[in-house]
């Protein structure tokens, strides 16, 4: 076995279209072989250093959140309010979240078989955090559990001349064999075994649009894809917004998985961090808990990102779909937002209250009265509609002019 290598304008920048097949066998997810490609082949490394060149710096935006912008639909609105024009967007990095019902990757499609065991940042518990940026890993020990990315986003010309999987096992000598194929070609065999690198670097001989990748042997944990174009986009945009997601997550992140190659650790321009809704839903809110709870997070994501613009995004207004106290989530989102506002001047970030843009406590009944409704009946989440209204909104006040 060898071992083998591997300014940009805002104007035309848009958000990718495409979103995620979720599939729970590959055999639901047809257009991963319907066209991929005549079978393509590629060389492979483990080494930390790109086999391509790193793209000149430009445009690059992170989103974390939770329901509220998982769908894309607030962010999409934001981006062509701001005047950035629909599809020359891609992402940096594209996390592992394959089964996750509710969330949209930033591909054409995607795959996984029915072993894969999905872990949230937000929920993880272990005294040693373990997660990358994308808040969610994806782990498998049995042969043959697979996961198949079909790349072609935002539109079907885009190719990749490189991708990185960015991955962990038990151990450094631990056993790991993974077959790769591109573009529908034939397998090959891939030991990491003896290797303490968490990173494989596929480069293919020709772009490639689709890469699939099957465990042969050994436990692997997924924790995301990090794709080179063939042509850069303008804008790379990075949503890392989890359904059910808390701000918690940033105290799960392992730094080692920030850092592990030139293209995972890639910096951003524009940071925005959504999160409160989730929060505010514990029996007894407490500010000053929550103002504890939030110095600590934010100062974490600050870590990590010290020079990039911030803005923290406030929860929309929650009404009570059980009738009685009707405001009892309303106030506690007013003292979520009031805390965000503090605490994010004491870390160099913007605010956007999302409850005083819909009207203040009180206005989920009204936007889920509108014709046609902006707020579901769970007068918690908001429709499509609704999200696209605040995106827009949101940029108005804070993104336009502010490049």
């Amino acid at each position: 076995m060898k071992n083998r290598s591997l300014s940009i304008a805002i104007a035309g920048v848009g958000l990718l279209a495409a979103g995620a097949l979720h599939a729970a066998g590959l055999g639901t997810c047809p257009r991963l072989d319907a066209d991929g490609g005549a079978g393509g082949s590629f060389t492979w490394t483990t080494t930390s250093t790109p086999a391509s060149p790193a793209y000149a710096p430009g445009l690059r935006i992170a989103l974390w959140g939770d329901s509220l912008s998982s769908s894309r639909d607030f962010i999409g609105a934001a981006l062509d309010t701001a005047g950035i024009a629909k599809g020359a967007v891609a992402p940096s990095f594209i996390q592992a979240g394959i089964p996750v019902p509710g969330l949209q990757l930033p591909v054409k499609a995607a795959c996984a078989s029915k072993g894969w065991r999905v872990a949230y940042a937000h929920k993880e518990k272990r005294s040693q955090p373990g997660f990358s940026k994308g808040f969610l890993s994806m782990t498998a020990d049995s042969p043959g559990e697979t996961i198949a990315l079909d790349l072609r986003a935002p539109g079907s010309s885009a190719r990749v001349k490189a991708v990185t999987l960015l991955y962990e096992k038990p151990a450094p000598d631990a056993s790991l064999m993974l077959a790769v194929s591109v573009d529908g070609g034939a397998e090959e065999f891939v030991s990491l075994s003896r290797r303490n690198s968490s990173v494989l670097r596929i480069v293919p001989d020709v772009p490639l649009a689709t890469i699939k990748l099957r465990v042969v042997s050994g436990k692997v944990t997924v924790h995301g894809f990090a794709p080179v174009y063939d042509s850069a986009p303008a804008l790379l945009l990075d949503s890392f917004s989890v359904p059910g997601g808390l701000l918690r997550s940033w105290s799960n992140t392992a730094a080692a998985h920030f850092s592990a190659a030139p293209e995972v650790a890639a910096d951003y321009n524009l940071v925005l961090v959504q999160y409160g809704t989730n929060e505010g839903a514990v029996p007894s809110f407490s500010r000053t808990n929550y103002l504890s709870y939030l110095r600590e997070n934010l100062g974490r994501m600050r870590s990590f990102y010290p020079r990039a613009r911030c803005i923290l995004v406030g929860p929309p207004d929650r009404g009570n779909a059980g009738g009685g106290g009707a405001l009892k989530f309303a106030n506690v989102h007013a003292q979520i937002a009031s805390a965000q506002k503090q605490v994010g001047l004491e870390h160099g970030c913007a605010f956007w209250d999302w409850q005083a843009a819909m009207g203040g406590p009180g206005s989920a009944a009204r936007w889920a009265a509108m014709q046609p409704p902006q707020m579901q009946r769970d007068l918690t989440h908001l429709t499509a509609k609704g999200y696209q209204l605040s995106g827009r909104m949101f940029a108005q006040a804070l993104l336009l002019n502010k490049h």
